[in-house]
């Protein structure tokens, strides 16, 4: 049933709803009217960084640990381009995140108004920004079920004072749950299997998708049937025992390509 609510607590409501614990965060003043309401939901810790690359690096953390969405409140401009190193980073490395800082009145165009969503779109799977409070339950939907779909990445959604403060009727509904059961493709595994056995040097490349999909055992199996030497790539977590005798250590797409033969 709708409510009437304001802005920020519709985005605070949306938290209890996905089932966030622990906000991340560096704020300023345009952060203030989220911060003042955090009193009334002690449910959702804050954890107050000094920088913001801190923020970004205890969500990447947190959500790499606990393989959920992690929240993180960044502060308006500079405060927001100062996590977006780790941005890049979560996106390379499909950890799911959701990113949020609040800008300034959406009236305020020439008035050094930057567009947040612009700037962090590169490395960003998704970016917005809200400018009205009843689009914010469905947006923050929409940004926890795209962080958490594959590719997993960050997500990024900017409120403007004038969708934090103003007020409206909403329903507060979670996203849907992720069912992420693939049967691979029978040719897709025939042309893979041709590849493999035309191969003069092949060699196995694994990476972030294995150790997510818990699929370590199933990649020692085929190292050990094929005899393939395995590289793990760079910055993954661990989807390959170290200690395997097949284990050749940590490789990148981009040597690989520059070491082919003529």
């Amino acid at each position: 049933m709708a409510q009437m609510m304001t802005g920020k607590q519709a985005v605070l409501e949306m938290l209890k709803a996905e089932g966030v614990k622990h906000i991340f965060g560096n704020p300023g003043t345009s952060e203030a009217p989220l911060i003042d309401m955090l009193g009334d939901y002690p449910e959702l810790q804050y954890f107050l960084t000094l920088q913001e690359s801190v923020a970004m690096g205890m969500g990447e953390s947190y959500a790499r640990a606990t393989e959920k969405p992690s929240f993180v409140s960044l502060h308006v401009d500079s405060g927001l381009a100062n996590g977006i190193a780790l941005m890049l980073d979560a996106l390379n490395t499909g950890t799911p995140m959701v990113i949020t800082s609040a800008n300034y009145d959406a009236r305020k165009v020439n008035e050094t108004k930057t567009d947040l969503a612009e700037l962090v779109r590169p490395v960003t799977k998704w970016s917005v920004e809200l400018n009205l409070p009843d689009q914010i339950p469905s947006v923050m939907r929409r940004a926890f079920h795209e962080a958490n779909s594959h590719p997993k990445g960050p997500v990024y959604v900017g409120f403007t004072a004038n969708a934090l403060e103003a007020e409206a009727e909403m329903n507060i509904v979670p996203s849907s749950k992720m069912h992420d059961s693939y049967r691979p493709d029978p040719k897709g595994i025939e042309e893979a299997v041709k590849l493999i056995m035309a191969a003069k040097t092949p060699m196995m490349m694994v990476g972030d998708r294995v150790s997510e999909d818990h699929a370590n055992d199933l990649a020692v199996e085929l190292a050990e049937l094929m005899g393939f030497p395995v590289y793990q790539s760079r910055g993954a977590e661990v989807s390959f025992p170290t200690t395997h005798p097949q284990f050749f250590g940590n490789h990148t797409l981009r040597v690989t390509s520059s070491q082919k033969s003529p």
